[in-house]
């Protein structure tokens, strides 16, 4: 069967859905299931292909990664997008700054809310609210939204089913960036499903997929516009700098061991000798002959070059910390740093999460709202928003609202979605008088004497 969004008449009409089958059919509501696409029965029959890497990354060099870059600008991204999840995997760092970024956005409460200010859009959104509340499903949904920002896209396959009359996404299914691609080079701009062989793609279906894409000033296709384009690279050379100061250590960072001999010694003694040598460095300790000397030197290290290796890897940081959350001092607190710097680089990342917030919001409105509206049947609604809650200090914001609202009139509602507040039941309200700030002068902070 394939779907077709079409309107209907009233709002919350049973029968028929508004859905039609490959013979333009009405679908009846007792029909179960709105999902039956081709793509959709591949998104879920294949998701064992996400427990698979070809793991590009081992042994990785430039040259191999500007390979995989080339080829993914084509609409060809498997082998970059298991580097950038090998590269992910393997580095905590950049694993935390990428959790950080996403984990900010999707860990904040939300609420969806109407499009516009009319009762058609208000019944709407109290429907579309209400059912998205009780689906545990739609945090994750969010968190794998949120990875278009390194990846540079993500795409979720959403099966719709009825719930007390009402067409509403029920399960969110999110295939890994791997299972895309383009179907040629000159539509590299478009994202298909590669099917259960890995060989056809599929079209995404209007309506069962939501899709983000991180928009970036590249101006890049969605396959060579994540973040982890630029990351990789730093986290490629910091992989270096660990193998080399790995080498290093094991070349200098052990004492030597020197046995010395007395000239004209015996091959019993010379053979002891070599075979403490070998194993001082388990046993720690040696019998040896009197004529036999065993000595352990600390390496000397000209100008110590054991720096040089923290000091490369402390700049791969420094500048993957820049790209994803807008500074170091917000992140790393090892050694000095200056208040002001630190709240510029908090207000950047501050900034940053709230553009990812935004797209995601603009995505739902497009990719569920919409449907939603139209397989329901709310004609004269505006698709519903959603809304995500993010403040950077719940005090700083209250503040900033006391003061703004000594000059202009503030809406109550709005109010109570910000700091996640129900509105009270008629007469259960309760209002706290606010404690006057006490000053040096003020008889409540002047100690009483000692008698």
């Amino acid at each position: 069967m394939s779907l077709a969004l079409t309107s209907r008449p009233r709002l919350r009409e049973p029968a028929p859905s508004g859905l039609l089958d490959a013979y333009g059919r009405a679908l009846p509501a007792s029909a179960g299931t709105v999902r039956t696409s081709r793509g959709a029965q591949v998104a879920r029959q294949s998701t064992m292909l996400e427990t698979y890497n070809t793991h590009p990354a081992f042994d990785l060099t430039l040259e191999g990664l500007l390979a995989m870059y080339r080829a993914a600008e084509r609409g060809a991204p498997l082998r970059q997008m298991d580097a950038f999840h090998d590269i992910i995997e393997m580095d905590p760092d950049l694993r935390s700054k990428i959790n950080d970024r996403i984990e900010g956005v999707s860990g904040c409460d939300w609420v969806v809310l109407k499009g516009r200010d009319d009762k058609p859009s208000e019944i709407a959104a109290e429907a579309l609210n209400e059912r998205l509340q009780n689906q545990i499903q739609f945090r994750s949904f969010l968190t794998h939204q949120g990875t278009a920002v390194p990846y540079g896209y993500a795409c979720t396959n959403m099966m719709w089913d009825y719930e007390e009359a009402v067409i509403v996404p029920v399960e969110f299914c999110n295939p890994a960036q791997r299972r895309f691609g383009a179907p040629s080079t000159e539509r590299a701009n478009e994202i298909w499903l590669l099917d259960e062989n890995q060989y056809n793609l599929l079209p995404l279906e209007p309506g069962l997929w939501a899709c983000s894409t991180y928009k970036n000033i590249l101006g890049r296709n969605p396959y060579a516009a994540g973040l982890m384009r630029s990351c990789a690279v730093w986290a490629m050379f910091k992989r270096w700098g660990v193998k080399g100061w790995q080498i290093f250590a094991d070349m200098f960072g052990i004492p030597m061991a020197i046995g010395y001999y007395e000239e004209g010694a015996g091959p019993k003694s010379k053979a002891a000798l070599e075979d403490a040598v070998r194993t001082i460095g388990q046993d720690g300790f040696a019998i040896l002959s009197a004529l036999t000397e065993l000595v352990v030197k600390e390496t000397a290290r000209g100008g110590d070059s054991s720096t040089v290796y923290p000091q490369l890897i402390k700049l791969c940081e420094e500048q993957i910390a820049k790209l994803l959350t807008g500074g170091t001092l917000n992140t790393d607190v090892a050694g000095v740093g200056s208040y002001n710097a630190a709240s510029v680089h908090e207000t950047r990342s501050y900034t940053m999460k709230c553009y990812d917030a935004q797209c995601v919001q603009e995505m739902f409105v497009r990719d569920i709202g919409r449907t939603f509206v139209a397989w329901n049947g709310y004609d004269r609604a505006a698709p519903p928003r959603l809304k995500i809650k993010i403040r950077r200090d719940a005090l700083q914001w209250a503040q900033t609202l006391e003061i703004i609202g000594q000059v202009v009139e503030l809406d109550e509602t709005q109010i109570q979605e910000d700091f996640s507040l129900r509105a009270p039941a008629p007469g259960k309200g309760v209002k706290f008088q606010a404690t006057p700030t006490p000053t040096p002068q003020d008889p409540a902070r002047v100690k009483p004497k000692d008698k």
